[in-house]
């Protein structure tokens, strides 16, 4: 019963939250796969970016590809330091759902031009971690980001990404 409402509390939330019907609080609280659920600050209509005092985390990007006439879709993510000049680990989950699904495990992440990017695996249209591309709804997805460094020092971030109706649209038609 209890994963029920969770799953219910995931769906339900972001839903309530795209659709202007929220509290005055300048916080909003999503619930996470596998950790309790987590605060994340508004700013104006929508999330505040990601970051802390050393690194911030861009808005995640989706991409539809066509490979030999098969559709899919990728992430893509990007990190800028700030302090940090060199990153030990970068790990990136989809924790939307009840379970996390693994995007990113960089083990040697390269710096570019003082950023770190990444485009993740393709994935099929009819897997499991794109089914909410084809709900009706409006979908925010939820990304945990863990970032070590090689003095040690490590921490996790979320980033949220939403999606209206019309932009979920858009994705599928540039995916056939």
């Amino acid at each position: 019963m209890h994963t029920w409402l969770r799953i219910q509390a995931t769906l339900v939330l972001p839903l309530i939250w795209l659709t202007g019907c929220r509290s005055p609080s300048s916080h909003l609280s999503v619930p996470v796969a596998g950790a309790p659920d987590v605060v994340l600050e508004r700013q104006g209509t929508g999330l505040k970016q990601a970051e802390n005092d050393r690194v911030a985390v861009a808005q995640p990007g989706l991409q539809a590809v066509s490979l030999n006439g098969v559709h899919y879709v990728r992430w893509s993510f990007a990190i800028s330091p700030k302090q940090a000049t060199t990153l030990s680990t970068i790990k990136i989950e989809d924790v939307s759902n009840p379970e996390p699904l693994l995007l990113v495990n960089d083990v040697a992440p390269q710096l570019d031009a003082g950023k770190w990017s990444e485009i993740a695996g393709l994935m099929d249209l009819s897997s499991s971690g794109v089914r909410w591309l084809f709900e009706p709804r409006e979908t925010v997805r939820t990304f945990r980001f863990t970032i070590s460094e090689p003095d040690g020092q490590s921490y996790v971030l979320y980033q949220v990404a939403p999606y209206s109706p019309a932009s979920k649209e858009a994705l599928r038609a540039m995916a056939r």
